[in-house]
């Protein structure tokens, strides 16, 4: 009961947090409006159905209905994992919030709770935008896809927890850019997004699937589909392990952190 407690309470503080995100992005929204919802309309249209008209289906499918799955899943990544590495940073070290917080009854681990959270919000938004282009492009007709948005939000909170992890340790914001170089593009690449894991060698299809955004892809693209497998139970269950964990490390790394 007394860890259910904290539990509550901790989740309870995060969401405070939120709310303060929350209302930072209400009030300058329409700066931010075209990286949610134009930059999607671009990518479906570009590599799509430009590129994909010089690339044979995949299966039964036109390329532009492989890709959209994907792009869901992908951009719900991205927007994740920027506000909770270059936003995060940015609050904790040139903006002092994260200092101004501390002097409320919040603690460390609620700061990191509510970035996790504001950034799946984010994500939740971002992977909306994507299946709403994606729909009226008739790419994706499935009313199972409508669980893609519940999904995108978890992808969310799975990614910025291992980024809370970075910012919770990164000495500059200049680190930010080897955790996108080294470890968010290349995920990108070999997590099924752009085209099937059945064409990459079998070790690397082997390794995509410990990183999260393979088994998110999937299981938007399962939605998308109308395809419904007990997978779908496996890769979400991966996902939930993935967030908790890196949850719990990145708020014991945030404590270090601001507790002197």
């Amino acid at each position: 009961m007394v860890v259910q407690a904290v539990q509550r309470s901790v989740w309870w503080g995060g969401f405070r947090v939120w709310q303060r995100n929350r209302d930072a992005f209400l009030r300058s929204w329409k700066v931010e409006i075209g990286g949610i919802a134009v930059e999607p309309f671009i990518m479906l249209v570009a590599i799509g159905f430009g590129l994909g008209a010089f690339i044979q289906d995949v299966g039964d499918r036109p390329y532009a209905e492989f890709l959209a799955p994907g792009l869901i899943a992908s951009y719900a990544m991205f927007h994740a994992t920027f506000d909770s590495t270059y936003g995060a940073y940015l609050r904790m070290s040139t903006h002092n919030i994260y200092e101004a917080v501390l002097f409320t009854p919040l603690q460390p681990e609620d700061i990191v709770a509510g970035e996790v959270m504001w950034s799946a919000t984010r994500a939740a938004v971002s992977g909306t935008a994507v299946l709403i282009v994606a729909v009226s492009f008739g790419l994706i007709t499935s009313p199972f896809a409508i669980l893609a948005i519940p999904a995108a939000y978890l992808i969310g909170f799975s990614v910025a927890a291992i980024a809370m992890i970075l910012t919770a340790t990164a000495t500059t914001i200049g680190a930010m850019n080897n955790f996108f170089t080294l470890f968010v593009m290349p995920m990108f690449y070999v997590s099924g997004v752009f085209f099937p894991l059945d064409r990459l060698p079998e070790w690397v299809q082997n390794a995509s699937w410990i990183l999260p955004l393979t088994p998110a892809a999937a299981l938007v693209r399962g939605l998308a589909e109308g395809d419904l497998t007990w997978w779908m139970a496996v890769w979400t269950l991966e996902l939930l392990a993935i967030a908790l964990i890196a949850h719990r490390i990145a708020a014991m790394l945030m404590r270090r952190r601001l507790v002197k």
